[in-house]
């Protein structure tokens, strides 16, 4: 189902649109400017894709606006529909802006690494009672956020994965064996690090919740967890510490990231 476009949502990408035609650039020429995918500027412009407000504000510079043009528009919007997680667009801002991303999930596949199918039905399976329009607005909010790996800046990323995420077949065998397949290909990237704990392990520091750590060139470090309505920053650096422990924990039960690799291969021929 196509997700209803708002009014502000257009009228955001339209502005952009305009100023970029008025500017003399093509799609491709602007959204290299702002480190984006033409791809992702195009779903901009038609308002099937909502930017965050960091590249609302590269927007504005590369194209020569006065300060809060696009950002006005941008405001209204997300007034309209606010991501249902507190704290969610702040994580948002910071995970584009890390240098290191260490994450671990237990029970699903990373967001970052998700395709959209996957996205899509565990987006609706954790919020049954949301709208339609909610669901693709927030599947379309998780897809922005890969862009980041498709930077010619990427940040390093650095997972651990509970094998349990590779077995759950999360919107049955065909869309299971294409997010399977994509985790492959990221895995193989340069920057990109996948490590499985393998689920004979059984109990290790994990498992009591999934927990993302953000590192930055000029910033300290900061945790984030999330329940289903408020993430949660640690920024204290005994609390952000104490992560890392946890994650050092973890990889002294992982797999190697070669033989995590041909884990995650066997999985999917077995499906």
């Amino acid at each position: 189902m196509n997700k209803p476009i708002s009014p502000s949502l257009r009228t955001l990408g339209a502005a952009i649109r305009r100023h970029r035609e008025a500017a003399g650039m093509t799609q491709d020429y602007l959204a290299g400017l702002v480190n984006y995918s033409n791809g992702w500027l195009a779903n901009v412009e038609t308002g099937q894709l909502c930017p965050q407000k960091q590249a609302v504000i590269e927007l504005e510079k590369v194209l020569g606006l006065p300060e809060k043009v696009l950002l006005d528009i941008f405001d209204l919007i997300r007034y309209e529909e606010p991501h249902p997680v507190i704290s969610f667009e702040r994580y948002a801002d910071a995970e584009s802006r890390a240098g290191v991303i260490r994450q671990y999930h237990a029970l699903v596949l990373p967001g970052l690494l998700q395709t959209p199918d996957y996205a899509r039905i565990l987006i609706a399976a954790g919020r049954p009672s949301a709208r339609p329009e909610t669901v693709e607005g927030l599947l379309a909010a998780r897809l922005e956020r890969q862009e980041i790996l498709a930077r010619d800046d990427p940040p390093t990323l650095w997972l651990v994965i509970d094998e349990t995420a590779l077995l759950r077949p999360v919107g049955g065998p065909e869309v299971h064996r294409a997010q399977l397949d994509a985790l492959v290909e990221a895995a193989q990237r340069p920057g990109i690090t996948v490590q499985v704990i393998p689920l004979a392990t059984g109990a290790h520091a994990g498992l009591t919740s999934a927990f993302t750590i953000l590192s930055f060139t000029d910033e300290p470090d900061v945790a984030y967890t999330e329940d289903h309505q408020r993430g949660h920053f640690q920024e204290r650096p005994d609390l952000v510490h104490g992560w890392f422990a946890v994650y050092q924990a973890l990889h002294l039960v992982t797999e190697t990231a070669a033989a995590s690799l041909e884990l995650i291969q066997r999985t999917r021929e077995r499906l």
